[in-house]
């Protein structure tokens, strides 16, 4: 998955932290040490480091939690699951939209809020039993709270949140038609997003500073969401079925290592831009080299610095099939090219750069 902090991998499925996680967690942390204050007074300090730290936590495991059951339904129904990532209000679980029925969508849409509800009565349990511990007792109730926020929050019919994938399953299975269900959907996710900010204004309007505040903030971030998740839902319509094969350029030859880059802009330029084409050394292909190669070489250096030195050379994590799936290109991290090099039997038979991936998002 680009981007973010790796947490770890969980039943082979990779969980990856945004950096805004941290943010949360930190405001997190300063919630707890206020609400502790309030309950205990001056003698909620003493207990507040450990019951920051077991909030903090379960807050985090919590998600995880969440996102998790989503994955491991998935799983359960024969659906590819790429990745977990843990984001400031939540976490999306990346699904393969390939195989998905109305009926996947609904059971894997639902595993997030009942785990949560779940777990809000788990931690609600544990809270009960550490009550002699009154700090303690309070950070589990705080959990449970936080927890069935959760769920009753991501029930919410709006999507990208998991009620609003709940109602896009029943659209999908009335209509029959996926796309048309999901313009739906996100118009309700929209204006969700909307109603909670035109609630939190109104708050903020009557006193009410950090109620308003958060109602306004999260009604933001649902509809930013709502919008974002719309054009996700529309690249992964376009780029389903295509396959690396499907949307690479051929390249048939190498460009020798010991060629000089003017002799090779004579051969292989293509007008005022050098499309990008393996260099090869002691007989195998082992870097790229194009336009971003040569524009930092000065024009009286081109004569007679060799191909070889100013090459990326080619890692692991820029080789892909020539089968693999468009969609799970375009979630792998960038390699060092930043070009995606495509290897069939151990010959280079293609390279995919921004130029290729734009033609399939422009419908050309």
């Amino acid at each position: 998955m680009n981007g973010g902090i790796r947490v770890g991998r969980i039943a082979g499925v990779e969980i990856v932290a945004d950096p805004s996680v941290f943010g949360i967690a930190a405001l997190v942390a300063w919630l707890v040490v206020v609400d502790l204050r309030v309950s205990f007074g001056l003698a909620g300090a003493a207990g507040a480091v450990p019951a920051v730290v077991v909030v903090v936590a379960g807050y985090l495991t919590s998600l995880a939690v969440h996102e998790l059951s989503h994955a491991v339904v998935a799983r359960r129904r024969g659906l590819g699951v790429r990745g977990i990532r843990l984001l400031v209000f939540g976490g999306s679980t990346v699904v393969d939209p390939g195989a998905e029925h109305p009926g996947d969508e609904l059971a894997v849409a639902a595993a997030g809020p009942l785990s949560s509800l779940l777990v809000a009565v788990v931690f609600a349990g544990v809270g009960a039993v550490t009550a002699p511990w009154p700090t303690i007792g309070r950070a589990f109730e705080l959990l449970a709270v936080m927890n069935l926020a959760i769920g009753v929050v991501n029930l919410l019919p709006g999507f990208p949140l998991d009620g609003g994938r709940v109602l896009r399953s029943f659209l999908w299975a009335r209509s029959g038609d996926r796309e048309r269900a999901t313009d739906r959907a996100i118009r309700f996710g929209r204006i969700l997003g909307l109603m909670f900010v035109g609630a939190g204004v109104y708050t903020l309007l009557a006193g009410r500073l950090p109620v308003g505040a958060l109602g306004a903030l999260v009604g933001w971030f649902l509809a930013r969401s709502a919008d974002a998740a719309g054009r996700r839902e529309r690249l992964a319509a376009r780029v389903d079925g295509l396959t690396a094969l499907d949307v690479m350029r051929p390249v048939s030859e190498s460009v020798p290592g010991s060629m000089t880059v003017a002799r090779m802009l004579d051969l292989y330029g293509f007008g005022s831009r050098l499309r990008s084409l393996p260099v090869e050394v002691g007989g195998r292909a082992v870097g790229l080299v194009g336009e971003r190669e040569v524009a930092g070489l000065p024009p009286d250096r081109r004569r007679t610095t060799p191909v070889a030195s100013v090459m990326t050379e080619i890692g692991p994590a820029d080789v892909v099939d020539p089968g693999m799936p468009l969609g799970e290109l375009l979630g792998r991290p960038a390699g060092r090219t930043g070009r995606a090099v495509v290897v069939d039997g151990g010959e280079v038979v293609g390279i995919i750069e921004g130029v290729d991936l734009g033609r399939v998002f422009d419908g050309s």
